[in-house]
């Protein structure tokens, strides 16, 4: 075997940024598992930028690159020579079958492994045709920078006895070769509402087909100015997550992503898989947080699409596992990011005499998270129904080190950059009973800390961010007379940089007494206030049972000077409230309760009248019923 030494020193932050900068035009990879759930997700990371040697794997075999010149020494040690020697890329040739002979060559260490990345197709390699093009490539560092639990860097360099570190070599042309569809003129693969009518043809086929579930993806792709290796900065300190990693392929394309999948961690002989499902935009502050998870575990499609993943990676792993020690030990953990929060199943075992990393990592390829169940089914499904080839998306980024530990993480929440384009593809698992609007909102909702990192949201979303800030009257008259929470109204207004003085206009009104003549135009009403006032005006009321502090989620409506469609969450102190969605003439809605669909917001633009039944002022209520609190001001301060 070859016994490689390793020395090490520590490193500093700013050579690891310089080394990613640099990935922007050399091979090389990053994997680290930046974020996840405290005792499920291992902390670490690996950054390799000048690989001794690169592997491209294809469905027959693998072809070798060796990049420098202590690679071509470590490649003449006599029984690597011997692996070379055989032939590495022949019909029937099992291109796993020689990673681990590789591998086998090598004395246990950690510091001695094979990176890279895997494509969607990689579940093909050594068992079907899969065309001409390259399913994955690997790397094998001289020099490597590890970071621990703890977030420190070390440099790690391995030797051979008498051999001098050397650069990398210039990559051979033949290598120039894309592993992903190219698009020269970026183009979605749907136009809004496209991803949302396959799911319907989806649901044809899991109502009709033995399929239990059924994963489907969508491509976005934008032109982009920042370059990768800056996009990948910008997303790791935005959105740390379990399965972060930068690639670049060699062929001129670059992968960056922040995957909340991290797919396998085998060590020890163990094997532990951590599959996810289920997303729910991630509130802002700690009620709107409290409310997405809750939104989250009350989801019974979620749930029981997570129940479907584990158990068929249960399927998948189990003929690799000592019989009965697969084990659930943790079901449903909710794991908040930066945008979003998922929940996440532990499913462990125990490898049988045998079986290695590689076996695991064939098993679990194009995993049902992101096909479906059975398999072979989903498969057949997703090559009819999706508009594109994957590519990336759905693969794997691996770490394989020759003391058998291995990692493993979904290639998700990915962009593939080539030629100054990315790619964003994203899906969601379908059963049955999936909503496909909401899969469609949800397909859009996994995009943005993509076009965020590389500052195109707005281009690329226009309704995904915050809503242009609408300027609030300077002063305004306040009737809270009879109003419980009159103090923290008009310390709301004060906030917003409003002023109250008795004679100006418009009038702010709370409580509960009758309408007067005199603020028959020009009038903010709140809570039991703006029911008085909607009842004069001739609209059904209805009594109801108290409502104090009740939490309701809303959404903008078209007619609304704000972004159409946000959801935000407001408190209610209501007794009374409107019956219907029957609007009068001149009214319009400008937000609704998304349960019942009744209006929360009413406003009669010509009379300069505006009627808010929930309470802006609560420090439960969110910055956009803020915001419409201040638009309603604006308008009825107009003259």
């Amino acid at each position: 075997m070859i016994k490689l030494g390793a020395s090490r020193r520590p490193a500093s932050a700013a050579e690891i940024e310089a080394a990613l900068a640099r990935l922007d035009h050399a091979p090389g990879i990053y994997f680290g598992v930046d974020a996840g759930v405290p005792g499920l997700h291992p902390l670490q990371g690996t950054l390799v930028e000048c690989p001794a040697l690169m592997m491209r794997l294809f469905a027959d075999g693998l072809e070798l690159q060796v990049l420098t010149a202590w690679g071509e020494a470590l490649m003449r040690q006599p029984q690597l020579a011997a692996w070379a020697a055989q032939p590495l890329r022949v019909p029937g040739c099992s291109p796993l079958d020689l990673l681990r002979g590789f591998m086998s060559a090598f004395a246990p260490s950690p510091d001695v492994m094979l990176i890279g990345a895997l494509a969607f197709e990689a579940h093909r390699l050594g068992r079907e045709p899969a065309g001409g093009h390259a399913l994955g490539v690997l790397f094998l560092p001289q020099a490597t920078f590890r970071r621990d639990a703890g977030g420190s860097w070390q440099a790690v360099t391995l030797s051979l006895d008498g051999t001098a570190d050397a650069p990398a070599g210039p990559l051979p042309a033949a290598a120039r070769d894309a592993m992903s569809r190219r698009a020269e003129v970026p183009r979605d693969d749907y136009p809004p509402g496209g991803y949302a009518q396959m799911v319907r043809e989806a649901l044809v086929w899991l109502n009709e087909r033995p399929l239990v579930s059924l994963t489907l993806s969508q491509s976005y792709r934008r032109r982009v100015d920042l370059s990768p290796a800056q996009a990948f900065r910008r997303l790791r300190e935005a959105n740390p997550a379990p399965a972060s990693f930068f690639l670049n392929d060699g062929t001129g394309e670059c992968l960056l992503g922040a995957s909340p999948d991290l797919q396998l961690v085998i060590g020890d002989g163990n094997v532990e898989a951590l599959p996810v499902c289920g997303t729910v935009a991630r509130g802002t502050g700690a009620v709107g947080e409290s409310e997405s998870l809750k939104e989250l575990l009350d989801e019974a499609v979620d749930a029981a699409s997570l129940a479907v993943c584990t158990d068929a990676l249960r399927n998948d792993l189990a003929p690799l596992c000592e019989s009965g020690s697969l084990q659930l030990l943790d079901r449903r953990r909710p794991m908040a990011l930066a945008t979003v929060i998922h929940t996440v199943d532990r499913l462990a075992g125990r490898l049988r005499g045998g079986c290695d990393a590689w076996d695991a990592i064939a098993a679990t390829a194009a995993p049902v998270m992101v096909t479906g169940t059975p398999r072979s089914d989903a498969l057949a499904a997703i090559g009819q129904l999706e508009a594109s080839p994957r590519g990336w998306y759905g693969g794997m980024v691996v770490q394989v080190a020759a003391d058998g530990g291995a990692l493993a993480g979904t290639i998700l929440r990915a962009a593939a950059v080539s030629n100054g384009v990315a790619n964003v593809r994203t899906g969601g698992d379908l059963l049955a009973g999936s909503s496909p609007e909401r899969e469609e909102q949800e397909s859009r909702l996994k995009t943005l800390s993509l076009w965020r990192a590389f500052g195109l949201e707005r281009e690329a979303f226009p309704q995904a961010g915050a809503s242009a800030a609408i300027a609030a009257p300077g002063a305004v008259a306040l009737m809270a007379a009879d109003d419980p929470l009159a103090a923290a109204l008009a310390d709301c207004l004060a906030g917003l940089g409003v002023q109250l003085a008795a004679e100006a206009l418009p009038t702010v009104l709370a409580g509960r007494h009758p309408t007067s003549a005199r603020l028959a135009s020009r009038l903010v009403a709140i809570g039991d206030a703006a029911v008085d006032l909607l009842q004069v005006e001739g609209f059904a009321v209805r009594a109801i049972a108290p409502e104090q502090g009740r939490l309701i989620r809303c959404r903008m409506s078209a007619a609304a000077p704000l972004q159409e469609g946000q959801p935000f969450i407001a408190a209610r102190y209501l007794r009374r409230s409107v019956a219907n969605a029957e609007l009068r003439p001149g009214w319009s809605a400008w937000a609704n309760e998304e349960e019942s669909g009744l209006p929360e917001v009413l406003v009669h633009a010509q009379r300069r009248l505006a009627c808010l039944l929930f309470r802006p002022d609560s420090l439960l209520s969110q910055q956009s019923a803020r915001d419409l609190l201040c638009a309603a001001l604006a308008l009825c301060s107009a003259a």
